[in-house]
């Protein structure tokens, strides 16, 4: 099994989300999460989608992902409805938890191929061994969760998403939670795997430095009831810091738009 298997065996299609509404009954009243939100994104595209807090950019991930099901409008993954939870769709959560706390890394790593039972033992462990040395975790395979610094267990959870090859990578601000020196590495590492095998990555942030040193095009939202405000193509050179040229630029040009919001 080469590298090269790690991601996208099959092509992964355009990602079209049309017209996408969601409200949250209960409670005192009605919440409208979002409203008519529309937006395509190419297959391999890395789309940063840049919001203040409470706007709905999870609400729209977890449609996506088909955690939620819309009120209105479609979610279509190259020709295929999205009706539910699939493995061409894998989410990456904030939540440092995710993680099963009672396997090893290397068990965490396996555990969805384990679970879909179609590759043999030593492609599960060749799989295992190259997503791990992707993030730099080959020396930890055998740490617990509780062993593992915050970074750690989301470079793990980034390998673990990786083995099944998903079309689409969904990333739910993963790395809010991180110090700035550990957030800065695991940004860096998520380009390298971008650039190498170009994976669908669709990125929540509501950092705009991060959207800016991430995205190929970033969309921003507007407040809730969240809707698409304007779609942004970044092409800054890679790799991009707060000194490279045009970066001021463009992060004023974002945070303009969230200011106005």
């Amino acid at each position: 099994m080469g590298n090269d298997s790690l991601i996208g065996r099959e092509e992964p299609g355009k990602l079209r989300i049309s017209d996408v509404s969601k409200t949250f009954t209960g409670g005192i009243q009605n919440l409208a999460a979002l409203e008519k939100v529309s937006m395509e994104i190419d297959e391999g595209d890395f789309v940063c989608i840049l919001g203040p807090s409470g706007c709905g950019k999870t609400t729209l991930l977890r449609c996506v992902a088909g955690l939620e099901k819309p009120d209105s409008g479609e979610i279509v993954l190259g020709e295929t409805p999205v009706r539910g939870p699939g493995p061409d769709r894998i989410v990456v959560f904030q939540d440092f938890d995710q993680l099963l706390p009672w396997k090893t890394v290397k068990e965490n790593v396996a555990f969805p191929l384990k679970v879909n039972k179609k590759a043999s033992e030593k492609e599960i462990r060749d799989t295992v061994k190259q997503n791990l040395a992707l993030v730099g975790l080959n020396e930890f395979e055998n740490y617990y969760p509780h062993q593992l610094s915050g970074g750690m267990k989301q470079r793990a959870a980034i390998a673990r998403a990786l083995t099944v090859h998903p079309k689409v990578l969904l990333m739910d601000e993963p790395f809010a939670s991180v110090d700035s020196l550990t957030r800065m590495s695991l940004q860096n590492e998520l380009i390298k795997i971008w650039e190498k095998f170009h994976p669908t990555i669709v990125f929540i942030t509501h950092n705009v430095e991060e959207a800016v040193i991430l995205g190929s095009r970033i969309a921003v939202m507007s407040s809730r009831p969240g809707t698409i405000k304007k779609v942004i193509t970044n092409e800054l050179p890679r790799p991009r810091t707060v000194g490279s040229a045009g970066f001021s630029e463009k992060w004023n040009e974002l945070n303009n738009l969230l200011v106005n919001n």
